[in-house]
């Protein structure tokens, strides 16, 4: 599986995991937004992605939201209140940048897309609601930047379109993202398996966008094999926002910074030999051939003098039943490990 470069940094398997704060909907307003980016900055996050969207052109005006982070609200009134303006994304990405910290957006509509090109934004992100939207992805394409696409609520056939349409365009930095769009997810619905399955049958990196409460779902995601993470971020002095259930506080995205690291150290080369700390205990953990009663030269071995025991000094236990009925050249102590010099 090649890899995919983003902000100078390549995602795939043989890479460190890149993590992503989404802060959209998490701000209303620029000292917010400096608030998030600062803490994002210090603790290592590697980019931050929010949202460019108009409630507008995102929805009918008589389409509810019916989820738990939500309750049933008119989505057309909750985008309303959540959408930035373009004045703001512009202060966002000039204050990012300005502490070198990558930032991109996801559009919601095709219009969105002029103003994320003033921005020079290097990379896109589609959200799984735009997933199936191909002259979106198409036009997008076209930009020849790299592309994340989420895959909530989509099937493997609806995802091959959506690469296809994309690959179509001569664009093939593509990233593609697992995700349950449910808000929260549960933990028994994340299926983190389609993470290798797509991986094998898209040959691209695939990462997990999450919204577990918690960091136990995105942890284990990396175990699965996820290249990038994706995570909503909050900070509490911030205003209250729909996706406060399902984000992490700086010292939760701390935690979680922690734990995937410790679990990239524990996943290895997958070559299963003795670790350099188990070497040092082959000798005396392992267990060997050992006399159990002195044996003067000359014995021929019987199953009733020798037993298997540590340490593992001696002949080795595969080789237990070749003992017996051999005759000794030298006198064997009691508990002494057995080795092929003592016999004729």
């Amino acid at each position: 599986m090649g890899s995919v470069k983003i902000f100078g940094k390549h995602i795939g398997n043989s890479f460190p995991c890149y993590i992503i704060a989404e802060i959209g909907g998490a701000f209303s307003n620029f000292e917010e937004a400096k608030r998030l980016i600062d803490s994002a900055k210090k603790i290592g996050i590697d980019a931050i992605k929010f949202q460019t969207l108009e409630a507008e052109t995102i929805t009918t005006k008589n389409n509810f939201f019916d989820m738990e982070a939500t309750g049933q609200k008119s989505q057309y009134e909750i985008f309303k209140h959540f959408e930035i303006s373009k004045d703001l994304q512009k202060d966002v990405v000039e204050y990012s940048n300005s502490l070198s910290m990558p930032i991109f957006s996801a559009p919601s509509h095709m219009k969105d897309l002029e103003i994320m090109e003033q921005l020079e934004l290097p990379i896109y992100k589609i959200g799984s609601d735009l997933a199936c939207h191909i002259p979106l992805l198409k036009k997008i394409a076209q930009f020849n930047k790299p592309i994340i696409l989420s895959t909530g609520m989509c099937t493997m056939k609806e995802v091959e379109n959506s690469v296809n349409a994309i690959k179509n365009e001569g664009n093939e930095k593509i990233i593609l993202m697992h995700c349950v769009s449910n808000y929260p997810s549960k933990m028994e619905e994340l299926n983190l398996n389609s993470i290798e399955i797509m991986k094998k049958e898209f040959n691209l990196p695939v990462g997990f966008s999450d919204h577990t409460p918690g960091i136990l779902g995105t942890v284990t995601s990396v175990s699965f094999g996820a290249n990038i993470i994706e995570r909503h971020f909050r900070d509490p002095r911030n205003k209250p926002g729909p996706d406060d259930i399902h984000s992490l506080t700086e010292n939760e995205f701390i935690n979680l910074i922690s734990s995937i690291k410790m679990v990239e150290q524990s996943s290895g080369t997958g070559i299963k030999t003795p670790t350099l700390s188990e070497q040092n205990h082959l000798l005396t953990n392992r267990v060997s051939i050992i006399a159990m009663q002195d044996i003067p030269p000359g014995t021929i071995i019987t199953e009733k003098m020798i037993d298997i025991r540590r340490p593992g000094t001696g002949i080795q236990p595969i080789h237990f039943e070749q003992i017996f009925g051999k005759k000794t050249t030298k006198h064997i102590d009691k508990e002494q490990p057995l080795l092929w010099d003592y016999f004729e």
